[in-house]
This record gives C-alpha cells, sequence and structure tokens, in this order.
C-alpha cells in the first residue's frame, strides 16, 4: 500500500477573539426570570378563587353569574362559527339556542355583505332517532317525532298486564268449606 496515496487532511481551529464576551446571565434575563416566577406563583396561589379584577370569568370558560333582573344581557346562547361552503366561498353559521334555529350565510367580499343562504328549525330534528333525508321540513320533522313518541307511549302500554293485578282483600275470598 503506498503512502502517498491516502488522502490528507488539516483541520484549522479559528483564532479567540480579541472581543470581550457579555457576561452569561444579563440583569435583563434575570429580570424576566423573576417576571415569569411570580405569575407563575400568582396563578398557583389564585388557582379556583381569582378575583374578578385579576381575571375575567368568560375567559376562563366559567358561566358568569344571571343578573339579580331574570334577564340575561349579551349573546347568551348564540353561537357563531366561520365556514367554507365551497373550494372560494366562504361565509358562516349562526346557530340561537334559545329559538332553536340554525343559518348559513354566504360571504360576498366584493361589496363587503352576507347574504342569507338557509334558515332552520331544528327544534324538534334533535328528537329524531333514525332518519335520513334532506326534503323534510320542522312541521314535517314535528310530526314524525309525535307519531315515534306515541309508538313508545304503545308500547309502554302493551308491557302493562290489561287485567288489575292487585291482590283482593280476605273479603272477597271464597266461603271455606263447612
Amino acid at each position: 500500500m503506498n503512502m502517498n496515496n491516502q488522502p490528507q487532511f488539516t483541520f484549522t481551529f479559528p483564532a479567540p477573539s480579541a472581543t470581550p464576551r457579555p457576561p452569561r446571565y444579563s440583569k435583563a434575563l434575570w429580570l424576566v426570570g423573576i417576571g415569569l416566577l411570580a405569575n407563575a406563583a400568582v396563578l398557583l396561589l389564585a388557582r379556583g378563587q381569582a378575583p374578578d379584577i385579576a381575571f375575567d370569568r368568560a375567559a376562563l370558560a366559567q358561566a358568569a353569574p344571571a343578573p339579580q333582573t331574570g334577564q340575561l344581557l349579551g349573546a347568551r346562547g348564540l353561537y357563531m362559527m366561520p365556514a367554507q361552503l365551497g373550494p372560494t366561498t366562504f361565509g358562516l353559521y349562526l346557530m340561537d339556542v334559545d329559538s332553536s334555529t340554525i343559518c348559513v350565510y354566504k360571504a360576498l367580499p366584493d361589496n363587503n355583505h352576507f347574504r342569507l343562504m338557509a334558515a332552520r328549525s331544528f327544534k324538534y330534528d334533535r328528537f329524531l332517532e333514525d332518519f335520513n333525508n334532506e326534503t323534510l321540513r320542522p312541521k314535517e320533522v314535528q310530526k314524525i317525532v309525535e307519531a315515534q313518541q306515541q309508538r313508545v307511549e304503545l308500547q309502554q302500554k302493551e308491557d302493562q298486564p290489561t287485567v288489575d293485578q292487585t291482590p283482593k282483600p280476605a273479603e272477597n275470598l271464597p266461603d271455606p268449606p263447612k
């Protein structure tokens, strides 16, 4: 084996710089660290009993107490969600839980408007157990649900005996033989 055919490697190391490095832990980093620790301590100590000033109840997804007047203020029971209605068409869904309705709006970016595409009551839809069709109207769904409930009531009546099964008092027993 010839020694002249072996590759040669040279390593070079950078020369030490003459500029001094900043201290490893600067005062700003210490202040940030102390601030983070203080924040963690407040969150741990205030768990469950946070004052309203420090933490907003809505931000923690907690239900706000009902006002004393009995009326709920704001948009309680109203949900909105963005939707992609087609490959390039966008809009939003709006659901009102109190009135049991859902609406679909299409966004029209040319004139900054929304167009109502569909609205439907789901008051009776949620009681259906077995249905898969898109042509029914809410009144027809109501009739199907009512018929379904009548079938359940009839089935419960069929399970009950038609003759009174309660034990009779002893006075209705036949007289013993003499």
